[in-house]
């Protein structure tokens, strides 16, 4: 890798729908992102939207290029990331949460200077949302139904503050089921509004803590995390998932000073399991199926809501009728119900804010008695 230097920039992408992407260093690392989340160089190809022999002669292009191998595939148990790809996936996650938030300030600062010239495509939808890795495979779904889906991963409450700005058209965030959801509303209360805004449901996953294969440091419970000699990567701050460890460790009477490696950021479920997965740390939070797919031991902490926040007003456009048909599909179901960690109890309906606030005080009030 003596030859190469992996040199950050801004890049700017003139493209018409059906195009792909043209930059070559970018669709590899898209393609080793979607092969991590997936497990499948097929469909990582596709979400990429290339075929499999353009995506993997790509990959091994650049093994070649940089002696060294990128992907791992073994029969029978899918795709893999080899040391390097881990390390590459897990540098471009964290560069782009140092963005994140402005990049996707300055989508919506473009779209307004040029509204004036070029009209937006009716199928078109904006989205900001805590990254899940079920979510990310939305846009491949709505583009075979002629939707354009931009998707911008953002923390909850940073994609809640855009949506309330009105920089999107839908927010993505999530909130634990019990006890925990309580404190978690109290702080996205403020950015949604019960008359003009509603959630679609879009999934039921498990949060807890992703710990290495065969869990070496035999750990059991949060507690263990300030132990002597551990190393945590904690999630951005402003994500639903580090507000969920800072409401678990007061719960449980932790000093976040306490835990080593709290201060040490990335910015998505991937990026976290890939840092454990390459030895760089022992534990950190994220979802059953990101632990799942970078063969990592996990140990279930809560259970959580994922939702979708739209305009009332919004509901009946066509693009939003695509997305809802999609959720509410038996075979958006099955896919989902098979990811461990997953439920599609509910997914694709329509709920009220106020009656989603009014079941989680409900179940607080009914477990304080």
């Amino acid at each position: 890798m003596n030859k190469y230097s992996l040199l950050p920039n801004l890049v700017w992408n003139w493209q018409a729908q059906d195009e792909k992407r043209s930059n070559e260093e970018g669709t590899l690392l898209a393609i080793l992102s979607g092969i991590a989340e997936t497990g499948s160089v097929a469909q990582a190809a596709r979400a990429c939207g290339f075929s499999y022999r353009h995506a993997w002669g790509l990959v091994r292009t650049w093994e070649e290029r940089l002696r060294q191998p990128l992907v791992d595939m073994a029969r029978g148990r899918g795709s893999s990331l080899a040391p390097l790809g881990l390390r590459l996936v897990g540098l471009d996650a964290r560069l782009k949460s140092r963005f994140a938030a402005q990049l996707a300030a300055a989508a919506e600062e473009v779209r307004r200077e040029l509204a004036p010239f070029m009209a937006r495509e009716s199928m078109q939808l904006i989205l900001h949302a805590s990254h899940d890795p079920m979510l990310a495979r939305l846009p491949e779904l709505l583009r075979e139904k002629g939707v354009v889906l931009e998707l911008h991963v953002l923390g909850s409450s940073e994609s809640l503050a855009s949506f309330a700005a009105g920089r999107c058209d839908l927010a993505g965030f999530h909130c634990p089921e019990g006890e925990l959801g309580e404190g978690v509303w109290n702080i996205y209360r403020p950015f949604l509004d019960a008359r003009a805004h509603v959630l679609i449901s879009f999934a039921q996953r498990a949060q807890g803590l992703m710990v290495a294969d065969g869990n070496p440091k035999k750990l059991k419970s949060l507690r263990d995390l300030n132990r002597p000699g551990l190393r945590f990567v904690n999630r951005q701050a402003g994500s639903g998932t580090r507000l969920l460890l800072d409401l678990l460790l007061a719960g449980n009477d932790m000093r976040p000073q306490d835990i080593a490696g709290y201060e040490t950021e990335e910015f998505t479920h991937a990026a976290v399991a890939a840092t454990i997965a390459s030895g760089a740390a022992d534990a950190g939070m994220g979802v059953f199926a990101a632990a799942h797919r970078f063969g990592l031991d996990f140990i279930p902490l809560v259970r959580e809501d994922y939702y979708l926040a739209v305009r009332r007003d919004a509901l009946p456009a066509p693009a939003m009728n695509v997305l809802q048909a999609i959720l509410k599909a038996p075979a958006w179901h099955r896919t989902l119900g098979s990811e461990p960690g997953y439920e599609a109890r509910s997914c694709g309906r329509v709920l009220e804010c106020a009656g989603v606030w009014r079941s989680v005080k409900a179940a607080q009030a009914g477990r304080r008695k």
